[in-house]
């Protein structure tokens, strides 16, 4: 009965002769061609991949630009008001220990009236009157980069396929470059804060791009490396930008030096060939073919056999509708549970990375130290990541990360002085980094082997849009310290940490050693619902 219901191409396959049939099986895929093409030459893989770790460099550059352009420096005024020399003659302590941001702020002080600013490097926060009660209006252009890094997570699924990886990710950069050039010439805060969001958009489409341009040269023995060098670029950034902003004292001209540097780092990238997935993915076997023989001589390997590119016929998903993606959620409840997990461990890591990231200000007095050392921290969890990652699993790592960022955060909370500039609760932040860091390694990663190749795309946009509304929220925590008791701030980002250590052992699987599902059937632990199995059952 079965047999007048299969279809016609079938048939016709079943019927053709055996030697074509070994053809088809001499047919290789994309994955098993890159494979081919790369060998086993690490060192010419690593410098490859430079190429793009040079230009992922940008990203950070840009993302903490206004962090260090903009501090406010609220240890460099003098008093010129009667009213202003009044508190300072009845201080208690020492005449610098006067100036501080509480006796300005809590005084309600004024910019060229009650005080000067006497700071030894200019800030735009200076320039554009950003102190004490619209401090707040200083997040806003940290913030505000996230808002265009979330409309480009929007737009550029769909850019890279219609145009290439290597197009898109080149003209989002070039975007982001001529934005933060406009940032240098910005004369008010409107001008910055419109910059910004056009900064974001472009940086996030570019920062998109090259990752999947990056993995689809590499093959997947080697994607945990590529993933690790990738990573290791954003610390590596922050460090030139601390450089940059300590040996240029003017706020414009660091923002110029930024910006040519970026230019710099994406111009390299022209010598880049385009992703052979993207032209197989339109059907052009040729110029993919063609691609993937570049890569095996800039490889040292020999050249591959014509017309051995096996079509991939069977991307269940790629054709498939928005509507009909959304409703594989509901015909398979594991993958509805691991995506709404995966959503809230995305915002979570990004609400505290960027949340320090953007607030080291407040723990320290020296900028450039507290940033610096939390760059360091973010160089010694990629090397974590990419060790406990390879050893325990991605499941044991991802809970260890969320347990040492509920413990880091929890002994954060007990006010002890270790010197006259560190306190434990800066110590203990810079250990909680490794840990945020850690986890924004590994979720990553973790995300794309649990979602299967159909809805992977999906729901690495879902769970990326969440995180840009943490990265847009994070710049604000430092807000809180000035409203809440730094206790009750710091014991709920210790028992976000903690929940999420113990969701991650209750709700996801351990996607080591295992293979990537294509279809949401081949989840480990799918089950499809009773009344569409039996409609399953009963289709030709």
């Amino acid at each position: 009965m079965k047999e007048r219901f299969q279809p016609l191409s079938e048939k016709e396959e079943a019927a053709e002769p055996e030697e074509n049939d070994n053809q088809l099986h001499d047919r290789l895929s994309m994955e098993e061609l890159v494979d081919k093409a790369v060998g086993t030459s690490k060192g010419r893989y690593v410098g490859f991949v430079s190429l793009f770790m040079l230009s992922n460099l940008t990203a950070s550059l840009m993302c903490y630009l206004p962090v260090l352009t903009g501090y406010i420096p609220y240890t460099e005024w003098q008093c010129v008001s009667e009213r202003c020399y009044a508190l300072l003659e009845n201080h208690a302590g020492e005449n610098h220990t006067f100036y501080t941001r509480d006796a300005m702020c809590s005084n309600d002080l004024e910019a060229d009236i009650d005080f000067i600013w006497t700071p030894k490097r200019s800030s735009f926060a200076v320039d554009f009157g950003i102190y004490c009660g619209t401090e707040s209006q200083k997040s806003n252009i940290d913030s505000f980069y996230f808002i265009g890094a979330f409309v480009g997570l929007l737009g550029s699924s769909s850019l890279f396929d219609m145009f290439g990886r290597k197009k898109v990710t080149l003209g989002g950069g070039l975007f982001a470059v001529a934005a933060t050039i406009g940032m240098a010439f910005a004369t008010n805060l409107q001008t910055m804060l419109g910059l910004r969001v056009m900064q974001g958009l472009g940086v996030l489409v570019a920062m998109t791009g090259r990752y999947v341009w990056c993995m689809e040269f590499t093959p997947l023995r080697l994607r945990n490396v590529a993933n690790t060098l990738i990573q290791i670029t954003w610390p590596l950034g922050t460090g030139v930008l601390i450089l940059v902003c300590y040996m240029v004292t003017n706020w414009r001209f660091s923002v110029g030096i930024v910006s040519f540097i970026s230019f710099l780092f994406y111009l390299q990238l022209l010598v880049c060939p385009e992703s052979p997935r993207f032209f197989a993915f339109r059907n052009k076997e040729e110029e993919a073919m063609e691609i993937l023989n570049k890569l095996a001589r800039f490889y040292n390997n020999p050249a591959l056999p014509e017309n051995c590119l096996e079509r991939e016929v069977d991307q269940v998903g790629k054709s498939d509708g928005f509507l009909k993606q959304m409703k594989a959620f509901i015909l398979y409840p594991v993958m509805l549970r691991r995506t709404v997990f995966l959503m809230i461990c995305w915002f979570t890591v990004s609400l505290f990375y960027y949340g320090l990231s953007f607030g080291w200000h407040k723990m320290g007095s020296n900028i450039f130290a507290s940033q610096g050392f939390g760059s360091l921290s973010e160089v010694v969890a990629c090397t974590l990541s990419f060790t406990l990652v390879g050893t325990a699993g991605r499941k044991k790592t991802q809970m260890v990360a969320f347990l040492g960022i509920g413990i880091c955060f929890g002994i954060a909370m007990i006010d002890v002085p270790l010197s006259s500039t560190w306190q434990l609760q800066q110590v203990a932040c810079l250990f909680a980094i490794v840990f945020i860091a850690t986890e924004f390694v590994t979720v990553y990663l973790y995300t794309a082997e649990l979602s299967p190749t159909s809805h992977r795309g999906m729901i690495m946009s879902l769970c990326s849009g969440t995180a840009r509304i943490g990265s847009f929220m994070g710049p604000y925590l430092s807000l809180l310290y000035d409203v809440l008791d730094r206790r009750i701030v710091l014991g709920m980002f210790g028992g976000m940490g903690l929940l999420a250590a113990v969701g991650t052992f209750f709700l996801l699987e351990d996607s080591t050693g295992m293979a990537v599902a294509e279809t949401p059937a081949g989840l480990q632990g799918a089950k499809r619902l009773e009344e569409e199995e039996s409609v399953q059952d009963d289709s030709p």
